[in-house]
C-alpha cells in the first residue's frame, strides 16, 4: 500500500504538462476575449467604430507610399 501511495503523490507532485495546460488557458482566454470583441464591434454600439478603424487604417497605409 506504500508503494502505490508513494506512486500516486509523486505523480500529483509532479510538474509534467504543466505549461502544456497553461499555454491552452491562455489561448483559451485570448479566444474568449477576441470572440467578446468582435461580437461588441459587430454590434450596433461597435460597428461604426470599426469601420472607421479600418477606414483611418487604409488611408495612412496609402498615404505612407
Amino acid at each position: 500500500m506504500t508503494r502505490i501511495w508513494n506512486w500516486v503523490a509523486t505523480r500529483l507532485a509532479s510538474d509534467r504538462g504543466q505549461a502544456t495546460v497553461e499555454y491552452f488557458l491562455v489561448i483559451l482566454a485570448a479566444t474568449a476575449l477576441a470572440i467578446i470583441a468582435l461580437k461588441w464591434l459587430q454590434s450596433g454600439s461597435g460597428g461604426g467604430l470599426l469601420g472607421d478603424l479600418f477606414g483611418k487604417v487604409i488611408s495612412w497605409v496609402a498615404g505612407a507610399f
